[in-house]
């Protein structure tokens, strides 16, 4: 009789907190939904002869009030065709990039994330020349690549079940010569990104 009154009061010990801690839970909304947002980015730029157009994708989840997972893809094309007069030389340019990557945001304040990314891009360029004299008249060439890149950074923004927005600036923490976050001097680049996200799923 007392091995079944002692055992009975080690389930009763051990009920009670799990049931405690599921009316934790039921009663912060913040730990119960962990919505799958969907959004990206849009740059579109150019002048002089230049074109740009890119877009980045991305799908994130919510972990938990301070921690977000996620994936990004990065398609960017641009061209660039000088003016060309009196049978001047000139090169015009044709490249696409196309890239992958992870990410995990940290939301260490309210509005506040320092963001990690890895990814790897591939890029394909076309260059021609457009003069009309010389022996490299007319003469084109393409080169393709890869690299990888580290991006880090801050950023600022608001999240909620309904949606979210970000404003934020990364470096590439790598420096291998390739990355189109590096300039022609091997320096990093600033990256610039603001966005947004809508929620595709809900679970309360």
């Amino acid at each position: 009789m007392q091995k079944k009154a002692l055992l009975f009061c080690f389930l009763i010990i051990g009920i009670v907190p799990y049931l405690h801690a599921q009316d934790i839970v039921k009663t912060i909304p913040s730990l119960n939904v962990k919505p799958l947002f969907v959004g990206g980015n849009l740059v579109i730029g150019g002048g002089a002869g230049s074109f740009q157009f890119g877009i980045n994708p991305e799908i994130s989840k919510r972990i938990n009030d301070y921690v977000d997972i996620g994936a990004a893809t990065n398609l960017f094309y641009q061209s660039y065709n000088p003016t060309i007069s009196n049978g001047a030389s000139g090169t015009s340019t044709r490249s696409f990039q196309l890239g992958s990557g992870g990410f995990v945001r940290i939301w260490p304040a309210d509005r506040f994330f320092f963001q990690i990314q890895p990814e790897y891009n591939w890029t394909w360029s076309r260059f021609k020349d457009r003069g009309t004299e010389g022996v490299n008249a007319g003469a084109s060439r393409k080169i393709s690549f890869g690299a990888e890149s580290l991006l880090a950074g801050i950023g600022y923004g608001s999240r909620s079940e309904n949606g979210m927005t970000y404003f934020s600036v990364m470096i590439d923490l790598l420096k291998n010569p390739n990355s189109p976050y590096r300039d022609g001097f091997n320096r990093a680049d600033p990256i610039i990104r603001a966005g947004f996200a809508f929620p595709i799923r809900s679970k309360r």
